[in-house]
């Protein structure tokens, strides 16, 4: 089977992994084109790349949802392309504007910076009772800032189970610590 600009769509939604390799041959540079005008900015090369495969993993997943030509599978690329980026942007942007765990300080005062330290291990610590993937949940909505809606589009689950996670989360981070509340707004 020769993969060429007549046959890669039907191929791809079959999932002929050639069909994948045309597209990465003849498309990467037009995606990488719209993810570096909006990544660009960033001047982070890493998450270019990992965006640029989020998007052939995006088209390889949802390729049985395109219908039309070439000429519209260009458009639909652009499209996953755009959304991708500034989603990637949004997330980027959101790490430089909320505290991190592993934000280093830049005060001279010791004092602050030893207040600060053990405020991070102690958090680390109480994260790291929950499961990896809890966690997880858990740094995007308290510590991110990402409403819970976000949370589930990007890890691909539905709003009450994010929801149920959390509620979980809280409720076992509660008995670990003897009782002590645990607000929903952390």
């Amino acid at each position: 089977m020769k993969i060429n600009e007549h046959n890669f769509i039907k191929y791809l939604q079959v999932g002929k992994e050639n069909a994948l390799d045309y597209v990465i041959d003849h498309y990467l540079p037009l995606i990488k084109g719209v993810v570096l005008k909006i990544l660009g900015p960033l001047d982070v090369n890493d998450i270019i790349k990992e965006c640029c495969n989020d998007i052939l993993l995006s088209i390889w997943k949802n390729a049985k949802k395109f219908k039309g030509d070439a000429a519209d599978f260009q458009k639909w690329v652009c499209v996953i392309a755009k959304y991708k980026a500034i989603d990637y942007y949004r997330m980027e942007m959101k790490k430089k504007e909320s505290p991190s765990l592993d934000i280093e300080l830049t005060q001279t005062d010791s004092k602050y910076e030893s207040t600060y330290l053990e405020e991070q291990e102690n958090i680390q610590a109480i994260l790291s009772t929950l499961k990896p993937f809890d966690r997880k949940i858990f740094i995007m909505k308290y510590l991110l800032d990402f409403d819970t809606e976000e949370i589930a589009h990007k890890l691909q689950m539905t709003k009450s189970a994010i929801d149920n996670r959390l509620y979980h989360g809280r409720k076992k981070l509660k008995k670990d610590l003897g009782g002590m509340p645990i607000e929903k707004s952390v």
